[in-house]
Formats: structure tokens, sequence, C-alpha cells
């Protein structure tokens, strides 16, 4: 029996354990995470041979960048001997293994305790593989609760939140309904539960004026809990986060009729998220002033907001690569150029993704050569 086949009977039974349908978060959660069945412990995720390419992937761009990220925030936090590196979402490893190459050519203290955390136990067997060839001490867990709180840590992550379970909702006739996944003629469909949500999502009554009537989308709730176990394991640092999204305005803009929720099979994008679970990527875009205003709430004050395109064009070790490859102008220097061109141009990554710097517990400035750039004002 296949995991696609196996992982449809266990949704349905819990389908008919619900009374016939159950909210979608959770119907995401089983597709992607189901324990030997999900998506991310079944398929090649990353790279050419998976569904979609992440910027490991693109070559040393965003490992460079976030290079000169901890870096800043390294002297930012006083240029301390001992601190720690975490990276959650880490995947193949592949951006963490660059990133800790790439420091060793900074003048800084290494990091006296590197951390990756990987929900997904297939891919933590991927990175201590590659961790090992490359004979690099890194500590794995499978989740920020296996952590003890410290000084001094710097916390990234690349698209991680856009793969949080998120419910959806349907807005007609004035009121929030939550949207439900039952099963019918052997296939998954989408249904409207029967009652209005007594907690409708947290969504600015001015935008909410504004929608059409049948109005779709999404919300993600697991923001907060990310957020307070972030708090809780930063005394003092930094939290660098890359991921695609909006402000809370262009989330929920009048147009996106049908938010902004996307499976990927096959680096193809498509919209049939229930279709074979387990079989397909299911995303979500960040409402990054949702993220912000969580951060908040539990001592995480945001610094900047700006878009990947004009974090890597500032970065300096960034535009010292793109010098270089320039001069050389050879076949191997065209194609790292063209993926850069890739992830900073706005027609590819450069404008959808953005990087959201974070800090708590220090005297935190924003990095200077980014301060020009910064877009929190909009949030």
């Amino acid at each position: 029996m296949s995991e696609n086949h196996t992982l449809t009977k266990v949704i349905c039974q819990r389908i008919d354990a619900a009374g016939g349908s159950l909210p979608f978060d959770q119907f995401m959660q089983a597709a992607l995470y189901e324990p030997g069945f999900g998506y991310y412990d079944t398929k090649t995720v990353f790279g050419e041979k998976g569904d979609f390419v992440t910027a490991s992937e693109l070559g040393p761009w965003s490992s460079l960048a976030m290079a000169d990220l901890v870096f800043n925030g390294w002297q930012q936090m006083g240029e301390p001997d001992e601190w720690t590196l975490i990276e959650q979402g880490s995947g193949s490893g592949q951006q963490l293994a660059a990133l800790l190459d790439i420091l060793l050519q900074f003048s800084m203290t290494a990091p006296q305790s590197v951390i990756s955390v990987e929900h997904c136990a297939s891919l933590r067997e991927r990175q201590a593989q590659l961790f090992s060839e490359r004979e690099l001490k890194v500590r794995q867990v499978g989740s920020l609760d296996e952590l003890e709180a410290a000084e001094h840590v710097i916390y990234y992550s690349n698209e991680l939140p856009d793969a949080f379970p998120v419910p959806c909702f349907h807005y007609k006739d004035g009121d929030f309904y939550e949207r439900r996944v039952g099963w019918q003629n052997d296939e998954f469909i989408w249904l409207d539960a029967e009652q209005p949500m007594a907690q409708p999502p947290e969504i600015r009554a001015e935008v909410v004026e504004a929608w059409p009537d049948h109005y779709i989308s999404e919300w993600n709730p697991a923001l907060a809990e990310w957020q307070g176990q972030l708090s809780k394991l930063i005394k003092s640092g930094f939290v660098f986060t890359v991921d695609y999204g909006y402000s809370h305005q262009e989330y929920y803009r009048q147009a996106r009729v049908e938010g902004t929720m996307l499976a990927h099979i096959g680096q193809t994008a498509t919209e049939a998220l229930l279709l074979e679970p387990g079989s397909r990527d299911i995303t979500a875009h960040v409402d990054f002033s949702a993220l912000i205003k969580a951060g908040h709430e539990v001592d995480l004050t945001p610094l900047l907001w700006m878009s990947q395109g004009g974090w890597l064009a500032q970065s300096p070790s960034v535009q010292s690569l793109i010098q270089s490859l320039a001069a050389q102008n050879d076949a191997v220097s065209m194609h790292l150029l063209a993926h850069a061109k890739r992830m900073l141009m706005p027609f590819g990554m450069g404008e959808v993704f953005k990087l959201l710097v974070q800090s708590k517990g220090i005297d935190a400035q924003k990095p200077a050569y980014l301060s020009q750039f910064d877009h929190l004002d909009v949030l």
C-alpha cells in the first residue's frame, strides 16, 4: 500500500471521528508531518530533483548575506567569546554548512554551540551525513523545546513559518466561517462550518469592510506560539527570519479573494491543496504584521523589515562576490550570477521574500548598511 493511500485512510478515519469534517489546519498537519507518511517524511523535497528550490540551492548568496547579519549581530552583542548559533527548519543542512564555512573568514569568535532544529527525522538523517562529511560539530534536535535558555543567541530561519499549518476561513454574509475538509465521492472536498466562528481571526475592520462577499483566506495562529518559544529560549540576542509574505494590509487586500495558499509538486505550483495528501508541499505566505505583533507581546523587538532583494544587494559579502564573478566572465561565474539575479530581482524572489530582524535583551540597532531600506513603518 502506498504512503499516499495509507495517509488518505488515516485522514478519512479522523474525519469520521470528528463527525464528517476536519479543520483545514489538521488536514495540513497530517499531509505535511504525519510520521512515516507525511510529505516531509516521504518525499525528496529540496533541490532540482525535489518539488521546490530554496535559497541554499541557488548558490552562496543567502549564506553570504546571512553571514554579514550574523557578524553584525555578534558585534552588537559585545563580541562575546561564548555565543550560540541556531538554525530552525534546516532542511538539507546546506545553508547552515555554507554559513559556518563563510563565518571562518570573518574576524570573530566561532560559536561555542551550533544547533540545527529540524522536525523531520529523515531530514535530520540527511543533515547528519552532511555535517559528518564536512566535519562540522552541529547539535541536532527535533524541536525548540529540547533547548535550554541562553545568553548571546543568534537564531535564523529561512522559509519556516510559511509551512506552519494554518486554519482557513470563508467570509460570507458578514460572518467568518471556518473552512473544513470532508470526504465525498472518493476525494477530499472543502466544506464550510455550519455556524459562524465564535472567535474569528484578528483582521483590521477597515480591511474586512472592503472585501467582497465570499472572500476566502487563512491566518496563522502558530506564529504567536513560535515567537513565545523563541523568547523563552533567547535571553539576549537576535532573530533573523527570511520568508515570503506581506504586510497585513497587502495580505488581506480586496482583490486577494482566495488567500495565498499554494501546493508545490514537481517544481510546479498548484491550487490543488487537497489532492493526494503527502504528495505535495502546502504553504501559506506570512503576515509579517501579525508576526511582529506576536513578537512584541513576548519582548522581541523589531528592528528592520525589508525585501530580500534589497538585503542581498546591500550585503558587503554579496557585493564582493558579484564583483569578482563579473570580472571572471566564465560559464560558472555567469551561472552563479544568473542565480543571484533570480534572488535579487523583483520578478524573481527579490520582492516577495522578506527579511525581518528582531532583538531581545540588548540595546540593538538595525544594521547600518541596511537602515535606509527599512519598511517597518508600513506594518
